[in-house]
């Protein structure tokens, strides 16, 4: 898991070919595109869309993790701080569904190792090895989701 700000991301612009197309759209976006009503926004056909989502957040005790394979997630919280959970992929034990290559996605109701606040204006980018347990807090929060394929 890598933890940055929206500000300055051009050193992680170079880890990945699509990154700099990603941040520059999130830039552009991320303060109007909820008022918009879209839902996702496609970039690059099968390589890298948004997800512009008002998910209700849940509590760290009811909240799972998940994990990818294919894709690397940009989790960008919009308008309050987002607690996300992680543990290396290699630990997981307690798998709850098994992996779905439709939806690039299986959850686990393994403890999270430990916990990280991100906040408006800061992002969190998990790659197929982080497990990851997002929307942790209290209400609904405005989030947009960059799915970038690995």
């Amino acid at each position: 898991m890598i933890i940055g700000r929206l500000a300055d991301t051009s050193a992680i612009e170079q880890v990945h070919p699509l990154f700099a197309e990603a941040f520059r759209w999130i830039r552009e976006n991320a303060a109007t595109i909820h008022a918009s009503g879209v839902s996702q926004v496609v970039l690059k056909e099968g390589e890298l869309w948004a997800n512009v989502e008002t998910p209700t957040m849940k509590s760290r005790e009811h909240q799972v993790l998940e994990l990818h394979k294919r894709y690397i997630d940009i989790h960008v919280p919009v308008d309050k701080v987002e607690v996300m959970g992680y543990q290396h992929a290699s630990s997981l034990q307690q798998e709850r569904d098994a992996y779905d290559p439709d939806r690039d996605i299986a959850f686990y109701t393994d403890a999270p190792a430990s916990y990280v606040a991100i906040h408006p204006g800061e992002y969190a980018i998990v790659t197929p090895d982080d497990a990851h347990a997002p929307i942790i807090g209290e209400g609904s929060i405005q989030k947009i989701c960059v799915k970038v394929k690995a």
